[in-house]
């Protein structure tokens, strides 16, 4: 029997990592498949604490990476997922994510001998300095299998000399976890939860420390929701440790009563908020996506994307950090005036059974 560990350094990674662990049930018998899974936090049950409506496959191992500098995590990791590569053996080792844990495994395992496949491999910004486009990059040197989910990710992996062999257009494993939770996503009462009625609304939310932890940035942010506001509802959603920050500096005081501050929401209630949002305000790589599939209008305030094909086919639309852009065209999509948008090619919910499918194949 072969074993197959699969690490995702995120809880969104480890989403994706459930639809490749559902697939991997058919083979059960051929396949033992394994997940290790990385969190800042201390124990597992803390990292997920926003996940609890998700039902997570059991993971055989977590590491704790703290929250040092990105030299300590990648040390950390490396070290630690030795470990569980000496404790397992496995045949190959599934990496999710651009994270400097994705990378230190990825340089663990190959230093190993071990096989690496990377999903969502291919993806590029083209900010070379930019950590996650390192880690982007680096792993995908290190990998085997190179799984891409965009027509982009196929050609930056040819231009940067991967073999064709190696590189399949298998598409969005996130879309797949999204159609497995549709149904209660519909089934949702955040809006009787956060006393919405049939009201139409803004949601806003930013989780990247150049737009939480820059007090220019911040403040645009917030005197933008705070103009939207008088013509729409804004929910604005931060992480929790940005949304204690801003309550200790009484942040919410200063807040109309047309904009409603909250921490973290469990995940099928923040898909139902995005799903019926008037449109969708955010710098998160994972919203860009599923804003996307969705089919709901996203305006990201982020300098770039590696996400290309929620530009070029879906819904998103790129602003940089220009905040009076993004605030006309959010004003524009409340006027009717939205960005024509499609579900794009092969994020059909069949990703993760494609996936396993081929290392089935070249595991035989």
């Amino acid at each position: 029997m072969k074993k197959v560990i699969s690490f995702a350094a995120t809880p969104q990674n480890l989403l994706k990592i459930s639809a490749i662990d559902k697939a991997f049930k058919k083979y059960r018998k051929e396949v033992k498949h394994l997940i290790c899974h990385a969190g800042n936090e201390e124990d597992e049950k803390a990292s997920l604490s926003s996940f609890e409506d998700i039902d997570f496959p059991r993971t055989s191992h977590y590491i704790s990476i703290g929250f040092g500098s990105h030299a300590a995590q990648t040390a950390k990791t490396m070290l630690d997922f030795e470990k569980v590569l000496l404790e397992e053996s496995p045949d190959l080792v599934i990496l999710s994510g651009h994270q400097d844990a994705t990378l230190a495994c990825g340089i663990t395992a190959s230093k190993m001998q071990i096989p690496i496949a990377h999903i969502d491999a291919g993806l590029r910004s083209f900010e070379k300095y930019n950590p996650e486009e390192i880690n982007r990059i680096l792993t995908d040197v290190l990998c085997e299998y190179h799984f891409v989910s965009e027509h982009s990710a196929m050609k930056n992996l040819r231009d940067e000399g991967e073999d064709s062999d190696n590189i399949f257009f298998t598409g969005n494993p996130l879309v797949d976890v999204l159609e497995m939770y549709w149904s209660d996503m519909e089934e949702s009462t955040v809006r009787d939860t956060l006393k919405l009625g049939d009201e139409n609304y803004i949601l806003a939310t930013f989780q990247h420390k150049e737009n939480l932890e820059r007090k220019q940035n911040l403040a645009e942010i917030t005197d933008m929701i705070k103009r939207l506001s008088k013509s729409c509802k804004v929910i604005w959603l931060l992480p929790d440790y940005a949304h204690k920050k801003l309550l200790k500096k009484g942040l919410d005081k200063e807040l109309s009563p047309g904009i409603l501050l909250s921490g973290r929401i469990p995940y099928i209630d923040f898909l139902a908020l995005m799903y019926n949002a008037e449109v969708v305000i955010t710098d998160s790589e994972g919203i860009q996506e599923e804003t996307t599939y969705l089919g709901a209008q996203c305006i990201t305030v982020r300098k770039y994307t590696e996400r290309i094909v929620t530009l070029d086919v879906g819904t998103n639309q790129l602003v940089g950090f220009d905040f009076e852009k993004a605030e006309k065209l959010a004003e524009d999509v409340l006027k009717g005036i939205l960005k024509p948008g499609r579900i794009p090619e092969m994020w059909d919910g069949k990703a993760a059974k494609r996936i396993v499918e081929v290392l089935i194949d070249e595991m035989d």
